[in-house]
């Protein structure tokens, strides 16, 4: 109930999975569960895609924002999940709050030793508590976290694009249609909506990573030891640096 698509990126193969069975999404998910290189912080990009949802009620029209996608990328492999079109699998019997996707989402992303990274996940994690009451345990909105590591302030309110090509030398530009629909509520997505889904949360997870690494070493640490993640209050961190000061920054719920 599923497809998968493959695209060159950075000159890398990256297969990207498109599903909305609930038993595929848990094997899918369990699959982000493997150690990261050298025991590094486990970084992955998130994604968000919303549309307007519009039902009738008392003789009335409303219109309710729903999650059409979510993506989510490793480095390796990208998932997109149509939440919309699982939803719609739906009956009163088998209702969201007891299905075994939802349960999956709530473990994972509730894992204290991953951090979720993206531009405008913020947002997207709220609106996604909010609707949906799936919560995050850690999340970076790389924006602000490139500003201060790259001492470059106007760095917070960038979007991809230009986070990509100063952080990571990226150029997005060449993946990005000239005329495209961005309808991701449709249920069957064309290759060129799921090419560019792709090519954003891909980007997400490069640059957290470059981010990571830029960073110096705790003054503290031993020689030769594994960079290990540093936990302050039980939570994953990711620190920012400036070239003339060492700084935390604690992701929030």
């Amino acid at each position: 109930m599923g497809y998968e698509e493959t695209f060159e990126l950075n000159g890398e193969q990256i297969k990207t999975t498109v599903i909305y069975d609930p038993i595929e999404i848990q094997n899918h998910l369990s699959s982000f569960l493997r150690p990261s290189i050298n025991h590094q912080t486990k970084l992955i990009g998130f994604d968000a895609e919303w549309f307007l949802h519009t039902h009738s009620k008392l003789g009335r029209d409303f219109l309710t924002p729903k999650c059409a996608t979510i993506q989510l990328c490793d480095g390796h492999s990208c998932l997109i999940i149509q939440l919309n079109r699982l939803e719609s699998l739906q009956n009163y019997c088998w209702t969201w709050k007891q299905d075994v996707a939802r349960k999956s989402l709530v473990n994972f992303l509730s894992l204290p030793n991953i951090t979720f990274v993206g531009v405008g996940i913020k947002e997207n994690l709220a609106r996604f508590e909010k609707h949906y009451g799936i919560g995050c345990k850690n999340s970076v909105e790389l924006g602000p976290l490139a500003a201060t590591v790259m001492n470059m302030p106007r760095l917070s309110l960038c979007g991809v694009d230009e986070l990509a090509f100063v952080v990571n030398g990226f150029d997005l530009q060449d993946h990005r249609p000239v005329s495209l629909s961005y309808d991701y509520a449709d249920y069957s997505l064309s290759k060129e909506l799921v090419k560019v889904a792709t090519v954003n949360v891909y980007s997400y997870h490069k640059i957290g990573v470059k981010l990571n690494q830029s960073q110096p070493e705790p003054a503290n640490a031993a020689t030769g030891e594994e960079n290990v993640d540093r936990k302050v209050m039980g939570k994953t961190q990711l620190s920012e640096t400036k070239p003339t000061k060492h700084v935390k920054i604690e992701p929030k719920n």
